[in-house]
């Protein structure tokens, strides 16, 4: 008895296992055991009551089954008896089997539904770009991504977020920029929930067939170790999960870090570790860059402007042209501005890839114009309030500014509670004054900025000097627009850059060591100030009789970069307050009248 109470037991053990494993699949095998079962009890029947039969199997063949399977048969039936149990076993057979399988479809069409919905189940994709984890700068991101060349593309999210809440707010980034129909049509956003530490989760986005692979910082700021924060040891942990993967187009991986101290982590990490010896990784310290953003835009209000007409897809871009050589390009090439180079190859700013090898033979009149040097010295108060990651960054940035230039930055941190002493200082003063007003990265998403709108509303208030120049750091875009009204010279948005900074490296990896140093005061290499911009007058650099006149731009580019010695050339000019961005056909012929008011966008060789 207990052998058999084992067994019993053993039994229910087993079958309760396989359903929960496979409970569609059990479900099925019992309905089909027990209309097998019904079936054989019926034909026994038949086998009672009517002699045509001529055993089990002719009664199960030609009787129950025939019966449950084409129910017109029943209509040949002469015997009542047979008549009532053939009817009998069709009604059974529809509710049991029929029903059941309906059942089932409507239940499995019902889960196919639930799971698209939720971003579950895996999703095959060719040459698509990759976003791992969330936070509030991927909807910018996507929004510019929508501005490349190229059709059909195909962005995939897989983060630990919920799905619905991930799409409005990529939703409201794309509105906020609002594209045109034909340009929403040009990419396919798709959010995954996930996580990125996981094969399986990855495996489910065809992350091994990706072109760009972006692994965004969780602006976790909660330190783990010395010099790591809890964000930045995760992007650690991504990479080295997909270190192991073969991917099929060699994608970049472009890894924001929080902490300049992870890059060399990561740097090291790649030499070390054999699964990433063959994969191009990017660590990027973003509040570095724009710590370094923000203290040039402190020294020129308009240099974030020309950043972000370097970054974004709507006006010129840089490229790389391989194997070429300055001078032939600057001569030759009609529709590239050259800036530097890269070993053989040469980095220039154009319209767009397709038009940068575009050459034009012309002659250039070539004349001696008198030029002062270019040095931007800048002596003012600053007053930081608030204090996030970007800070050190930003005060690392005026230190090399004053060694380079003999500028003398008085620079001072001031918490929300000093601000009411500041005030009183500069109501007394009239020293040339800056306050930059730095937000709170560490608030919820709903929260963002809140310390830089209460600091402004209180200073605009309070100040009574109208020459206070004042530079706003915002976290979310959508807050842009709410304080256009307020007396202010500058808004940072730092999200909108490092989106657009985040695409340029991901779709054009070459372009990386460009950034890096364009971004840098003090080179890493040279020790110099060499690819930089300046933003100078006219007057103050051309020391010749103006208006000055030159037949195109490409002549007036030529000129400039050979009278300053091959150290400066011209990419843009600011006249009566609007920039441009030379582009498109420089050695069109026009009528180009330098004038004393303009300003000259100079890029250092």
């Amino acid at each position: 008895m207990k052998k058999i109470k084992d067994r019993l037991l053993k039994a229910r053990s087993f079958l309760s296992v396989k359903t929960y494993k496979h409970p569609m699949l059990f479900v099925i095998s019992i309905m089909a055991l027990l209309n097998i079962l019904i079936l054989c009890v019926a034909a026994l029947i038949a086998l009672g009551i009517d002699d045509s039969f001529d055993g089990f199997i002719d009664a199960f063949t030609n009787g129950s089954l025939k019966w449950m399977l084409t129910p017109n048969a029943i209509l040949q039936i002469t015997n009542p008896n047979l008549l009532i149990l053939a009817v009998a076993v069709l009604v059974i057979g529809m509710i049991l089997f029929t029903g059941t399988i309906i059942a089932l479809t409507t239940n499995a069409i019902k889960e196919y539904f639930q799971k698209k919905k939720s971003g579950s189940g895996k999703i095959y994709l060719d040459n698509h770009i990759v976003i791992l984890n969330w936070n509030n700068k991927v909807p910018e991101l996507v929004a510019d991504l929508l501005h490349m060349e190229e059709k059909g593309i195909q962005v995939v999210i897989l983060a630990d977020i919920d799905k619905s809440f991930a799409e409005k707010q990529i939703i409201n980034s794309l509105n906020d920029a609002k594209h045109n129909d034909k340009e929403l049509s040009n990419i396919n956003i798709l959010v995954k929930s996930g996580s990125p530490l996981l094969y399986s989760d990855l495996d489910e986005i065809s992350i091994e067939n990706a072109n760009s692979i972006l692994v965004m910082n969780q602006d976790s700021h909660k330190s783990v170790i010395k010099d790591m924060s809890k964000s930045d040891l995760n992007v650690i942990k991504i990479i080295l999960g997909i270190g192991r993967i073969n991917f099929l187009y060699d994608p970049p991986i472009v890894a924001e870090i929080k902490n300049i101290e992870t890059k060399e982590k990561i740097l090291t990490m790649a030499k070390v570790v054999n699964t990433l010896h063959e994969h191009k990784i990017l660590p990027i310290c973003f509040d570095r860059r724009l710590g370094q953003i923000i203290a040039q835009t402190i020294i020129d209000p308009r240099m974030e402007d020309v950043y972000l007409s370097l970054f974004s897809f709507d006006d010129s871009e840089v490229y790389m042209i391989e194997n070429m050589d300055f001078e032939d390009c600057l001569k030759h090439f009609s529709h590239a501005i050259p800036l530097t180079k890269s070993g053989n190859d040469l980095f220039v700013l154009s319209l767009n890839s397709k038009i940068k090898n575009i050459q034009d033979h012309k002659e250039y009149e070539l004349s001696k114009i008198k030029l002062a040097r270019v040095i931007k010295p800048s002596n003012m108060d600053v007053f930081i309030v608030g204090k996030n990651n970007k800070l050190s960054f930003i005060m690392e940035s005026f230190k090399e500014y004053e060694e380079l230039y003999q500028s003398d930055f008085n620079a001072k941190f001031v918490d929300d509670n000093g601000l009411e002493t500041v005030v009183e200082e500069l109501n007394k003063s009239d020293k040339p004054t800056t306050i930059v007003l730095l937000s709170d990265e560490s608030q919820e998403i709903e929260s963002l900025d809140a310390n830089v709108i209460e600091n402004l509303i209180y200073l605009q208030g309070s100040i009574n000097r109208k020459d206070i120049n004042i530079i706003v750091e915002l976290l979310d875009p959508k807050n842009d627009h709410i304080i256009k009204d307020f007396d202010i010279n500058n808004t940072i948005i730092s999200n909108k850059i490092i989106s657009l900074l985040l695409s340029k490296l991901a779709l054009y990896k070459e372009t990386a060591p460009f950034y890096e140093n364009l971004l840098t005061i003090r080179s890493d290499t040279t020790g110099k100030d060499d690819q930089n911009i300046f933003i100078i007058s006219v007057d103050e650099y051309i020391k010749e009789n103006l208006p000055i006149r030159f037949g195109s731009v490409k002549e007036f580019m030529i000129n400039i970069f050979y009278s300053s010695s091959k150290k400066y050339i011209p990419i843009g000019l600011i006249r009566d307050g609007q920039m441009r961005i030379f582009e498109g056909d420089m050695s069109k012929v026009e009528d180009l009248n330098i004038v004393e008011t303009d300003e000259l966008i100079l890029f250092k060789i």
